[in-house]
C-alpha cells in the first residue's frame, strides 16, 4: 500500500480528533508494512495498537478505518444486466460513421463497454490521482465530483451523447440510454467523493468552525451548538499542558550533591536521582463576576472555562453580582457546570449594578481569607450606573492579596464611556485585559496557570 494514502488515513484520523505525532505515524506505518496489506483485520490490529492511544479514541478510529477502507460496490451493479449498460457506442451501425476507434467514440466506447469491476478499477485508479485531504467544505463535493468523473474520461462520453443528440430517432433513443448510464456512474463518483468529504473535509470544516467560535465575540456565541463541547476541549488540552509543568515544578532542581553522596554505594553510578524539593504554594482564586445582562455571557464562559479546569486550578471560589452579591461556589460543587451557570443567573442576573457595593460585600466576606497567596480576579465592564465607585476598598484589597486582574468584555475605547470608572479601578490592578472571546479567555487563563505555579 503506498505510503500516500497510509498518510492520508492518518490525516483523517487527526481530523477526527486523534492526536498522533509524526514519529507515531511512522510507526503505524512500519507496523502495517511488518504485517503486510493482505490481512484486513492484521492490517486493522498493527494501525490501532500504534495510533491508538486512549480508549476513548478507540470509537473514531473504528469509524474511521471502516470509511477509509470501505469495500465498494460495483459502479454499475445497481442497473438491470439487460438494459442499462449502452452498446458499444462506437459501432458502425444504424446512422453511426467510422470505426469504434476513432476519437470521442473509441474513448467512449472503451468506457462503456467495461464490467463494473473494471469500472470500479477505473474509478479507484482515478481517484488515486487527486488529492481529496484539500477538501474543507461541503461545497466543494461537486468539483471534486466533477474532477473525478474526467479523470474516469468521462468527458467522451459527454461528447458522445452530444453527437447522438442530434442524429435521428434511433441514435437518440440510444443518447437517452447512455445518459442515464452516466448518471449512475455519476452518483457512485459522487458517493466515493462524499466518504472522502467525510473523512477529510469534515475535521477541516470543524477546524474552522472551531477557529470562528474562538474569535467571535462572547455575545455571540449562543448561535453555535458546539460551543460547550470547545469550551470543554480547550480546558483540558489547558489543564493537561499546566499538570505538566506543574509535576515538574513540584520536582523541583537536580540536588547534585545528595545524588553524587548516594552514588557512592553503586560505584560512582547514579543510579538514583535526588531532587531539591519545592514547598507547595496554597494558591487560592477568587473570581467576582459581572452577571448583569450587558457582560452575562462572558460570565457564563469564564465560570464554564474555570470549573472544567479544576484539576489544575487551585481552590477557587466564585461570587456572582448585579444589583445583589453572593457566593456561588456551592452551586458549581453541587451542579455540573451548565447547570449551575444557569442557576446562577436566573438568581442573580438584571441590572441596576453597584460596583462600590459589590466591594464592600466582598470585603465584609472575605477579609479573613484574604492573603498573599490569593488572586482576585473580577469580570465586568466598570459601569456602576453613577454610584459611588468604592474604588478605596478595591485599594484594601489589593494591598491583602498577591494581584488582582481585571478582566473587561468591552474594547479598552469604551473603557471610561458612559457611566464606566475603569480608570478609577485601574491603579489597584497589576493586569487589566480585554476579554471579549474565547481565545482572551483561554490566553488569560493561561497566564494565570503560569503565574500560580
Amino acid at each position: 500500500m503506498p505510503v500516500r494514502r497510509l498518510s492520508e488515513f492518518v490525516q483523517a484520523l487527526r481530523g477526527a480528533g486523534l492526536r498522533i505525532s509524526p514519529d507515531e505515524a511512522t510507526q503505524g506505518m512500519d507496523a502495517a508494512a511488518l504485517v503486510g496489506y493482505q490481512g484486513r483485520q492484521r492490517f486493522h490490529d498493527a494501525l490501532a495498537m500504534t495510533l491508538v492511544k486512549r480508549e476513548d479514541d478507540r470509537p473514531a478510529f473504528e469509524e474511521t478505518f471502516a470509511r477509509f477502507f470501505a469495500v465498494t460496490s460495483g459502479v454499475a451493479s445497481a442497473a438491470p444486466q439487460d438494459s442499462a449498460m449502452p452498446a458499444p457506442v462506437g459501432d458502425a451501425g444504424e446512422g453511426d460513421e467510422g470505426p469504434a476507434g476513432d476519437g470521442a467514440e473509441g474513448d467512449a466506447a472503451d468506457l462503456t463497454t467495461q464490467t463494473p469491476a473494471e469500472l470500479d478499477q477505473r474509478l479507484a485508479e482515478a481517484a488515486a490521482q487527486m488529492d481529496f485531504t484539500q477538501m474543507e467544505v461541503i461545497t466543494q463535493q461537486g468539483l471534486y465530483t466533477r474532477r473525478l468523473l474526467m479523470n474516469m474520461g468521462m468527458g467522451a462520453v459527454d461528447d458522445r451523447i452530444l453527437q447522438l443528440d442530434q442524429g435521428d430517432a434511433p441514435r437518440q433513443a440510444r443518447a437517452e440510454t447512455l445518459r442515464q448510464w452516466r448518471r449512475e456512474v455519476r452518483e457512485q463518483a459522487a458517493d466515493h467523493v462524499r466518504r472522502q468529504f467525510l473523512l477529510h473535509g469534515a475535521g477541516k470544516g470543524r477546524a474552522l468552525r472551531e477557529q470562528t467560535m474562538r474569535a467571535v465575540p462572547f455575545r455571540h456565541l449562543r448561535e453555535f451548538q458546539e460551543v460547550k463541547t470547545l469550551v470543554r476541549r480547550m480546558a483540558r488540552r489547558l489543564a493537561s499542558l499546566h499538570q505538566r509543568h506543574m509535576k515538574k515544578s513540584r520536582r523541583g532542581m537536580l540536588d547534585a550533591r545528595r545524588t553524587l553522596v548516594a552514588s557512592i554505594r553503586h560505584d560512582g553510578v547514579p543510579a538514583r536521582l535526588h531532587w531539591r524539593q519545592r514547598p507547595v504554594q496554597k494558591s487560592r482564586v477568587m473570581v467576582i463576576c459581572d452577571v448583569s445582562s450587558s457582560v452575562s455571557d462572558a460570565a457564563r464562559f469564564l465560570l464554564q472555562f474555570l470549573y472544567a479546569m479544576n484539576d489544575v486550578l487551585p481552590r477557587v471560589r466564585s461570587f456572582a453580582f448585579a444589583s445583589r452579591f453572593d457566593e456561588i461556589s456551592e452551586d458549581f460543587q453541587r451542579y455540573s457546570p451548565d447547570v449551575a451557570v444557569g442557576r446562577v443567573l436566573d438568581r442573580l442576573s438584571g441590572s441596576g449594578t453597584d460596583y462600590g457595593e459589590m466591594f464592600a460585600d466582598f470585603w465584609r466576606r472575605c477579609e479573613r481569607e484574604l492573603d498573599s497567596h490569593t488572586t482576585v480576579i473580577i469580570l465586568g465592564d466598570a459601569r456602576n450606573n453613577y454610584l459611588p465607585e468604592g474604588a478605596e476598598v478595591l485599594q484594601q484589597i489589593r494591598r491583602r492579596v498577591k494581584q488582582v486582574w481585571w478582566l473587561n468584555p468591552e474594547a479598552r475605547s469604551r473603557w471610561n464611556s458612559g457611566d464606566a470608572v475603569m480608570d478609577r479601578y485601574l491603579p489597584h490592578c497589576r493586569l487589566a485585559r480585554q476579554c471579549a472571546s474565547l481565545d482572551d479567555l483561554e490566553r488569560i487563563v493561561d497566564s494565570l496557570l503560569k503565574g500560580l505555579n
